[in-house]
């Protein structure tokens, strides 16, 4: 009689979720899009749109909602019900901020993992002005003279900042409001070096105002196949970004995995993947686990370069 007991308790308390699994979704899901309109994040969100609430059978409505470096929609979402009617568009600063601002939310224990959409790596590009042409090269020219390194903040700021702490030379890292700006300095030689996206530094390569120097991600590959990766010099340094859902805690795994459903079959979409593809995002669809496991990874990194480099919270 006890088992029984405990066994009725037990389905009891699975009921509500399987049930609200079963059902869902049965009215429209908010995406909080964390971000401006007209952006990287909100082109592919309104990429995924159509094809999401084909697959979901109602309407997945956008909401931008920027500001407060991401944080105001970091925390919209993860305040929400955790009923799958909420969900939250992610880059890797839902990862950083806690790092390098007070007050954010933790990635860790306030959201939890739908799917990682997209992967992609950065490429370091040098001042024609800088005679350096290789990463020994570059740390050598640090450790003698000092070298500055520009990013538009986000992970190729952790990148310019890790260099100076695993090679121990004098790497400054500038960082800009933009990767516009940035490039500009980089183009009239006030500053040595970038850790730059593909789309904006690949037009500068390819016209020869700018020398690419390595990737930064773990192996080599397109669009710059003749290009080293910084991991040759040193192993372990891969500087990857992405995009991906998160959703608020404790929201039911079925529902996670009936979401996450939908976002792969609009990834699989021809015309969505091309989309990305033609940017040089890397269409990386993973399961909620997966990505859990990038989140914890991630955390581990960065939290470990800014320890190294003496960076706390502000």
């Amino acid at each position: 009689m006890r088992l029984f007991l405990r066994c009725a308790l037990i389905v009891g308390a699975l009921l509500p979720a399987f049930v609200s699994a079963q059902s869902f979704p049965g009215k429209p899901i908010r995406w909080i899009v964390p971000f401006a309109v007209g952006g990287p994040a909100d082109i592919i969100a309104r990429s995924l749109q159509p094809r999401m609430q084909e697959f979901l059978g109602q309407p997945v409505i956008i909401e931008n909602r920027g500001g407060g470096n991401s944080n105001i929609g970091h925390e919209a979402a993860s305040k929400s019900e955790p009923d799958g009617y909420t969900i939250l568009y992610v880059v890797p600063n839902v990862v950083t901020n806690p790092l390098l601002y007070k007050g954010m939310i933790d990635p860790l224990k306030d959201l939890a993992p739908v799917i990682q959409m997209t992967s992609q790596a950065y490429v370091m590009i040098a001042s024609p002005k800088f005679a350096p042409k290789t990463i020994p090269e570059i740390v050598d020219y640090a450790r003698k003279t000092g070298v500055n390194c520009a990013s538009g903040g986000g992970l190729p700021g952790f990148g310019c900042t890790w260099l100076r702490s695993l090679t121990k030379a004098d790497f400054t890292h500038v960082q800009y409001k933009g990767n516009a700006p940035a490039l500009n300095d980089l183009l009239g030689g006030q500053v040595n070096i970038m850790i730059d996206l593909f789309n904006t530094a690949l037009p500068q390569v390819r016209s020869g105002r700018v020398r690419a120097i390595a990737l930064t991600g773990p192996r080599r590959g397109q669009p710059l196949p003749e290009l080293p990766v910084i991991a040759e010099t040193f192993p372990g340094f891969v500087l990857e970004g992405w995009h991906g859902v998160m959703a608020p805690p404790g929201t039911p795994a079925p529902v996670i995995e009936k979401i996450n459903q939908a976002i792969r079959h609009a990834l699989a979409d021809p015309a969505v993947s091309k989309r990305l593809t033609d940017t040089f995002i890397e269409v990386t669809p993973t399961t909620a686990a997966e990505f859990g496991e990038v989140i914890n990874s991630d955390w581990a990194k960065y939290s470990r370069i800014t320890r190294d480099a003496g960076i706390k919270p502000e």
